[in-house]
C-alpha cells in the first residue's frame, strides 16, 4: 500500500496541470436530472449543471464525456462521496447491477494516462457491493467545460451498484484517504475545477426542484438567489466523531415538527435535541430515528409490504401538511417539506404503476428509520425542499427554502476572500453535533418487483392525530406549493447527444427492471440497497 500511494503521489504532481486564468467572473452551472490553498486570482463565473432526475430509480445523475474523443457517459451526484468513478468495458456485474449511464473504453483515448493499475477500491455496506478498479488521468467534461488531466477510476469490476458516480465531497473521503492512515489524497474535481481557473472556490449549491421536476441544478462556485425563499442561514460543517476531522456534509439538526392544516403544528422533539444528519443527494430517501420514523409512518397509514417495503397510497400527495427540519438551534434554519415529497412514484418490473388490490396507486414512503448509531441522511426526499449551498473552503453549508419551480436566476459568485455569509441573515453557532457512523453506504435503486399489484387493500388515511411534546394550534399547516397527483410514472427527460453539454441527461433504465426479481431495490447513501 504504501508503495502504490508513492506511486499515485508522484504521478499526481508530475501530470496535472493548470489552465491559464480566465479573466473576469466565471461560474460553472451543471444541470442535473433527477483541499487546495485559495486562489489569489480574481473571482470567475460559476459553472452550472444540468442534473437529471430519474424518480423510479432514485437518483440525480450528469450528462459527463471522459477522454479524447469524448466518450459519453452518465453519472450520479454525489455530495456524499469524493471519488470520480466511471465502469469500464463488462466490469459492472448484470446479475446484481442494473448497470446504468454507459462504458468508458480507456484503449480508445489518446489522451488517457494510468495512474495506478489496480488502485482504486471501495466497498461498501450492502453485503458483496463493491467497486474496483483503475486511477488514470483523462478529460472530463461536463456543463460545456473540460477539466484536464482529472483522476478519477475505471472499475474493473462492480458489484451491487446501480450507476457510475461523481463524488463531489472532501477529499478525505476518497477512497485511497479511507483505505490508509496517511492521509494521502488527490486533486478531486473540485478541486481542480479551481486549479484550473474554472471556478474561484471550493464551493457549490444544489438546486433539484420538485419530485415532478425532470431536471435541477448544481452551480459550481456559487449560488442563485433566485432559488430560494427568504435568507440563507449558515451552519457549520460537523466534524467525525473518532477523527475529529472534517469528512462529511454533517450539521447539527436540532428539531422535527409536523404540521396539519387542520390541527396545527406538533413538535415532535425535546429542547434537547441535536443529532448530526449528512446532507446527501446519493441518497433517495430521508433517514430520521426510528421513533420518530415509527410515529409519522403511523401518521401518514404507512403499510410495510413483504416486497416493496413501505408503502404508502399516492394521494398523500393531495394533502398539504408539512414535516419541518430546524438547524442549528435556537434562531437556526428551517425547511419545511410538503408531505406529497415523501409519496415516491413506484413500479413493478414492466415499469407499470405500482397499485393497491383496488386499483389505487401505490408509492414508496419517503423516509426510513434509523436505528441508534446509524448515519441520519437527509436524502433527496428532504433536499428538494431544500436550497443547499455547500463551502468547502469555509466548511459551511448554507441552506433555506427551495423556490419551487423557478425559471429565473440571481447568480452570485463566491469569491476567494468571501463566504455565504453575504447572503445569509442567521448563523447558526450555538449547536454542535459529532457524525459518529463514517462507513460508507452506496446509492441503491427504488421500488421494483414482480407483481403488477400489491397483496393488500389501500389504507383509509385520515392524519388526524399525532404525539408530541408541544402543539401550537394557532398554526396554519398550508404547504409551499399546490400539490400534484402522483402517477407512479417518471417524468422523461430529453434525449441528449453530448455528455460535456449542459441539456438535461436520460438514462435508458430498461435493463433496471429486468434484475430486480421479487427484490425491492433502493438506492441508500451511495448504497445499492437489495431486500428479499
Amino acid at each position: 500500500m504504501a508503495t502504490l500511494l508513492y506511486r499515485l503521489c508522484v504521478l499526481l504532481g508530475c501530470l496535472i496541470s493548470v489552465a491559464a486564468a480566465v479573466p473576469g467572473p466565471k461560474v460553472v452551472r451543471m444541470q442535473t436530472s433527477r483541499i487546495q490553498p485559495r486562489s489569489s486570482i480574481s473571482k470567475r463565473s460559476p459553472l452550472s449543471v444540468t442534473i437529471g432526475n430519474e424518480p423510479l430509480i432514485g437518483l440525480y445523475y450528469v450528462n459527463a464525456s471522459v477522454g479524447t474523443p469524448p466518450q459519453i457517459v452518465q453519472l450520479q451526484i454525489d455530495t456524499g462521496s469524493s471519488d470520480v468513478w466511471i465502469f469500464g468495458p463488462q466490469s459492472c456485474n448484470t446479475s446484481t447491477s442494473p448497470c446504468l449511464g454507459g462504458t468508458f473504453d480507456p484503449s480508445k483515448s489518446s489522451t488517457l494516462v494510468e495512474v495506478v493499475q489496480g488502485g482504486f477500491s471501495i466497498q461498501y455496506d450492502t453485503p458483496n457491493s463493491g467497486v474496483t478498479g483503475d486511477y488514470v488521468q483523462d478529460n472530463f467534461g461536463i456543463g460545456g467545460m473540460t477539466v484536464k488531466n482529472l483522476t478519477m477510476a475505471v472499475a474493473t469490476e462492480a458489484d451491487y451498484v446501480p450507476t457510475g458516480i461523481m463524488g463531489i465531497g472532501f477529499d478525505t473521503e476518497e477512497s485511497i484517504a479511507r483505505a490508509s492512515n496517511e492521509g494521502t489524497v488527490y486533486p478531486n474535481l473540485i478541486d481542480e475545477l479551481v486549479n484550473q481557473n474554472l471556478i474561484t472556490t471550493h464551493s457549490y449549491s444544489l438546486w433539484l426542484d420538485d419530485l415532478d421536476s425532470s431536471s435541477g441544478t448544481v452551480l459550481f462556485g456559487g449560488y442563485d438567489t433566485d432559488k430560494y425563499s427568504g435568507d440563507l442561514g449558515v451552519l457549520q460543517i460537523q466534524p467525525d466523531a473518532q477523527s475529529g476531522n472534517i469528512t462529511s456534509m454533517t450539521v447539527a439538526w436540532t428539531s422535527l415538527s409536523l404540521t396539519d392544516p387542520t390541527s396545527g403544528t406538533t413538535t415532535l422533539t425535546d429542547d434537547t435535541f441535536a443529532e448530526p444528519a449528512v446532507l446527501d443527494s446519493g441518497t433517495s430517501l430521508c433517514g430520521v430515528p426510528t421513533d420518530l420514523y415509527n410515529q409519522i409512518a403511523n401518521f401518514s397509514g404507512v403499510i410495510n409490504d413483504p416486497n416493496y417495503g413501505a408503502i404508502v397510497v399516492c394521494n398523500l400527495s393531495s394533502y398539504t401538511g408539512t414535516l419541518n427540519f430546524g438547524f442549528g438551534g435556537s434562531g437556526g434554519p428551517s425547511v419545511s417539506v410538503p408531505f406529497y415529497e415523501f409519496a415516491v412514484p413506484a413500479t413493478d418490473q414492466n415499469n407499470n404503476p405500482l397499485t393497491f388490490e383496488d386499483g389505487s396507486a401505490a408509492c414508496t414512503f419517503g423516509l426510513f428509520p434509523v436505528d441508534q448509531g446509524g448515519d441520519i441522511l437527509f436524502g433527496d426526499t428532504f433536499l428538494r425542499s431544500a436550497y443547499v449551498v455547500y463551502d468547502l473552503d469555509n466548511l459551511q453549508i448554507g441552506i433555506a427554502p427551495t423556490n419551487f419551480n423557478s425559471t429565473t436566476s440571481n447568480i452570485q459568485v463566491i469569491g476567494a476572500s468571501e463566504t455565504i455569509v453575504g447572503g445569509a441573515t442567521s448563523i447558526a453557532s450555538g449547536v454542535t453535533v459529532k457524525q459518529t457512523n463514517t462507513a460508507k453506504v452506496t446509492p441503491g435503486i427504488a421500488k421494483t418487483g414482480t407483481v403488477t399489484s400489491l397483496a393488500t387493500k389501500a389504507p383509509v388515511v385520515t392524519f388526524g392525530a399525532i404525539s408530541g411534546v408541544k402543539t401550537n394550534a394557532g398554526a396554519t399547516g398550508t404547504a409551499a406549493k399546490a400539490p400534484t397527483t402522483a402517477t407512479g410514472t417518471a417524468a422523461t427527460p430529453s434525449a441528449t447527444k453530448s455528455a460535456a453539454s449542459n441539456t438535461t441527461p436520460t438514462f435508458d433504465i430498461a435493463a433496471m427492471f429486468m434484475i430486480g426479481g421479487s427484490s425491492v431495490l433502493m438506492l441508500l447513501g451511495g448504497a445499492f440497497v437489495v431486500f428479499a
